[in-house]
């Protein structure tokens, strides 16, 4: 007679409430796997993931411990005094036969240190998702500091649209002129999609264009726009669309006279 595998039945056990085994008991069997190396945060991670019934509310109600060292990319920003960084493994979004199926490899966190992990509740974790994504919380192994890991949330649509991804690019770019780097700005905080680009403008470095010619019969340059424009948001990339595109290259006279208005007539111009 073979015996009983105990591990195998405790791999079995199916939660009371839901009768089958649910996202609760997938995370609680993975307890003894990870620890903080702090009793209160390992009980306030724990208790958000005993309270996760739902696979697909996984993302939403349940936090993790995630290693210092899944984050790439570490900068300090004084503008907000946070740390910005690369998520590798992007956050859990349900659950595919044995494993967490994950979303959004490399987004951009930010990682905020936590003070006090004593007055870490629910209460605390509600107050702070009313601003940001809250996915889960990690301690700087040098500073030891722990730090909650977020992701910013546009309080419009309330979940990360596109608006909030151009946001975090702000610091990576500028034309050097401030009536169009806030222009441009401008439209992509208008940007409330989650998939698709409709009328938000880029900063074009000019050596992203080539083949660059003078028409003199209309007046303009013609050349070709090398990426193409951004169609949709991928993941944690934007998907560009007709590389190579030939555009038009017209000069803008007055910055400072740059416009939604303008911006719309020159649409309708060319439609």
């Amino acid at each position: 007679m073979s015996l009983k595998n105990p591990f195998q039945s405790f791999l079995n056990d199916k939660c009371k409430e839901c009768d089958y085994i649910c996202s609760e008991i997938r995370f609680q069997q993975n307890f003894k796997n990870w620890t903080s190396g702090n009793d209160d945060i390992d009980e306030f991670i724990q208790g958000t993931q005993l309270s996760t019934h739902d696979k697909y509310e996984v993302s939403k109600k349940a936090l993790e411990w995630i290693p210092y060292n899944r984050f790439c990319n570490i900068k300090y920003n004084e503008k907000i005094g946070v740390f910005r960084a690369n998520w590798i493994d992007g956050y859990i979004y349900g659950w595919d036969n044995e494993n967490w199926v994950r979303s959004n490899e490399n987004m951009l966190v930010a990682l905020k240190n936590l003070n006090n992990p004593k007055n870490i509740t629910l209460e605390f974790m509600n107050k702070i998702k009313s601003d940001y994504e809250f996915y889960g919380i990690t301690q700087d192994p040098q500073t030891k500091n722990y730090m909650v890991v977020l992701c910013d949330k546009c309080k419009k649509c309330d979940y990360i649209c596109n608006a909030i991804h151009f946001q975090q690019n702000f610091d990576n770019w500028t034309s050097g002129n401030d009536d169009i780097d806030e222009f441009i700005q401008g439209t992509q905080l208008l940007e409330h999609t989650y998939y698709y680009r409709v009328n938000a403008l880029e900063w074009i470095p000019y050596n992203r264009f080539c083949n660059i010619k003078y028409n003199e019969k209309i007046g303009v340059f013609r050349a070709n726009w090398i990426d193409g424009y951004i169609y949709e948001r991928d993941n944690e990339n934007w998907v560009r669309s007709n590389e190579n595109m030939l555009v038009a290259l017209k000069n803008l006279n007055n910055p400072k006279n740059i416009t939604l208005e303008s911006m719309n007539k020159v649409y309708l111009m060319n439609f």
